[in-house]
């Protein structure tokens, strides 16, 4: 059960990885195969820290994928902007954001918020396997720091604090 829990590995060489690599097997054909494949190796091998362009790409990609499977919903009148608003929630205020680097009024408020919620998950979240959880008040100071920034709505993410909303999305999650 522990080897199905996410985790990252402390940095170090990958000797261990490349001596298991040179062992190999007979397989049910009497072929001898190694026990990775070179594929296996280099997904095992990979370094921490930031994604190359072709994997940022990938990451990116997702609002994209998100948007064309939205738009096939049949919506009511009232909820037909979600895909644009799904769409845009990875956008910034100014501009840095994706998949348009859309700026300002260009993105729909509703995805301005979601974009506050996303980020704060994203720092809380205690099931990536590739970064620690901050506390909510670390959180909170980088979520400032973004509007500051002019990333992120400010006047939003002063409502989000003083409805407590992550404290509601906590509850929800826990209970």
């Amino acid at each position: 059960m522990q080897a199905n829990e996410p985790t990252v590995l402390a940095e170090g060489s990958f000797e261990a990885l490349e001596s298991i690599g040179r062992h190999t097997f007979v397989d049910f054909d009497g072929r001898v195969r190694p026990l990775l494949e070179e594929h296996e190796l280099q997904f095992l091998m990979i370094r921490r820290g930031n994604l190359d362009e072709r994997e940022r790409r990938e990451i990116e990609s997702h609002v994209t994928h998100t948007y064309r499977f939205l738009e096939q919903i049949p919506w009511t009148r009232e909820l037909r902007d979600i895909p644009r608003i799904a769409y845009a929630h990875h956008e910034k205020l100014n501009g840095h954001g994706y998949p348009n680097r859309a700026t300002g009024v260009e993105i729909p408020v509703q995805a301005r918020l979601m974009t506050i919620a996303d980020i704060y998950d994203a720092l809380t979240a205690t099931d990536r396997p590739y970064k620690r959880a901050v506390s909510r008040d670390r959180a909170l100071d980088i979520l400032h720091m973004e509007a500051r920034d002019g990333t992120i709505d400010a006047a939003l993410l002063e409502t989000f604090v003083a409805a407590r909303v992550f404290e509601a999305a906590a509850g929800a999650v826990t209970g």
